[in-house]
């Protein structure tokens, strides 16, 4: 591969956005965007000052690397639509929850370029703080992407398909599923116009104690101290909805049956 890889991304998502950002002000510029809607790929072409086209035909044949950042469920479909055009291309995707391996099929050298972070486009990332979790299907292309990535960002980690695939839903709990119980904390209470400002102290203290040691050894609460009068008033509080109540007596038992603490 040369000095300066021919990129080309397919998709024009939020990842498809920083990661070409991100990649050209590292001296390494996409060469072309790629995918079906032109509505949205022409926008991010301009961003990043390239060509593009909505015409899988058109893939550069060139192409040193062709980075797949689309929805996990298009994966697959994209692969083949694109494969016939690919050539000795690396082939890889930024998915967390889908093997590598399913680009096997389809090009002679895939692997996976997986930031794992949730993208926004109103936030720009803090790069040096997102790990990269990498794999090739050959130590040159590994090296590559290892190399890539300590460009853009600092921490990198080589991750195979099984690891990463428990890894994606340990991120799950961590982010989606805490986010959620944020969520439901602020609409507790706006019920009783409380501002959910009330939260932040907790939260950022809860985050600061499970980043110093083993969140299991940092947890607190009613579960732990085993206080079953105030568990009962707060599911009372929860009649009027069930299924934050199941939740709640959900993430209860957990704590007391399946956690060492």
């Amino acid at each position: 591969m040369q000095a300066t890889p021919t990129i080309v991304i397919v998709g024009s998502g939020r990842i498809a956005w920083h990661l070409g950002k991100r990649l050209k002000s590292k001296g390494l510029p996409i060469a072309q965007i790629i995918g079906r809607t032109a509505s949205n790929i022409r926008p991010l072409a301009e961003a990043l000052s390239t060509n593009w086209s909505n015409d899988y035909t058109e893939l550069r044949p060139d192409a040193d690397w062709i980075l797949v950042a689309v929805r996990d469920d298009a994966i697959e479909m994209v692969a083949k639509q694109i494969a016939p055009y690919v050539g000795e291309s690396l082939v890889t995707h930024t998915s967390g929850a889908t093997p590598g391996k399913m680009l096997e099929p389809y090009f002679q050298r895939f692997g996976v370029f997986y930031p794992l972070q949730s993208f926004s486009m109103e936030r720009s990332p803090v790069w040096s703080k997102i790990p990269f979790c990498v794999d090739a299907s050959n130590d040159t292309d590994l090296l590559f992407l290892k190399k890539t990535a300590k460009t853009i960002g600092n921490l990198v980690y080589r991750v195979n398909d099984e690891q990463r695939a428990l890894l994606h839903v340990a991120a799950v709990f961590a982010n989606n599923f805490a986010n959620h119980c944020f969520a439901i904390a602020e609409k507790l209470l706006d019920e009783k116009d409380l501002p959910f400002e009330l939260m932040h102290p907790l939260m950022e203290e809860t985050l600061a104690k499970a980043l110093q040691d083993s969140p299991e050894r940092m947890q607190t609460g009613p579960a732990v101290r085993g206080d079953v009068d105030t568990i009962q008033r707060h599911l009372n509080l929860l009649e009027q909805y069930p299924e934050w109540r199941d939740l709640y007596d959900g993430l209860t038992k957990s704590i007391n049956s399946n956690l060492k603490y």
